[in-house]
């Protein structure tokens, strides 16, 4: 599955315009999110016409799918990005929405298994995804993931609300996010490419 959010088409290059025919050709379904219908948008597979504007809050919508349903890559978001760092919860006072540091400037998490604070950096600790905690100095601090699960997870962005304003059915956005979900974690996906860096 390839699902490409507006795209400003003359600035790609042959080799994107081989590479999706090719996905095609063996089998990929290819997903068009933009206003109109002309260059990628005319052969994709499924074409979803978004207001201009919105596409943003489609892509949101989409994940609040993910979260409602949580369908998402737990040791991968724990593992590689900062989404168990701890962000302070100071609301006007210096500091607010800033991450938790050590003295050494290391981002912290809250490792489950010593039950204390360790540094984000360190591979040997098990970080809490969600939670509240409190900092040695007293200030309120909450994982970058329990901030994104408030904020997406609010009613605003269910796929019923947003699809008014977007111009895509509420059915059709819980589809694509469901589908986005089964490809990346049900099937298994090999290429014989050699890998580049």
């Amino acid at each position: 599955l390839f699902v490409m959010f507006g795209t400003a088409e003359a600035h790609h290059s042959n080799p994107l315009k081989i590479a999706i025919s090719r996905f095609k050709r063996e089998g990929g379904r290819f997903v068009s999110v933009n206003p109109v219908r002309t260059g990628y948008s005319a052969i994709a597979d499924e074409w979803l016409p978004v207001r201009p504007g919105t596409d943003g809050l489609l892509a949101l919508a989409m994940v609040h799918v993910l979260l409602a349903n949580e369908l998402f890559d737990w040791e991968y978001l724990v593992r590689y990005t900062n989404a168990p760092w701890l962000v302070v919860q100071t609301p006007g006072q210096p500091g607010d929405g800033l991450f938790l540091r050590d003295a050494e400037g290391n981002p912290q998490v809250w490792d489950q298994a010593s039950g204390s604070f360790a540094s984000g950096m360190a591979g040997d600790v098990a970080p809490a995804l969600f939670g509240e905690f409190t900092a040695a100095d007293g200030r309120p601090v909450k994982t970058v993931m329990s901030l994104v699960a408030e904020r997406y997870l609010d009613p605003r962005y269910a796929p019923a609300a947003v699809a008014g304003q977007c111009g895509i059915e509420a059915e059709t956005i819980e589809r694509i996010a469901r589908e986005m979900a089964h490809v990346a974690f049900q099937e298994t996906i090999l290429s014989a490419a050699e890998w580049t860096d």
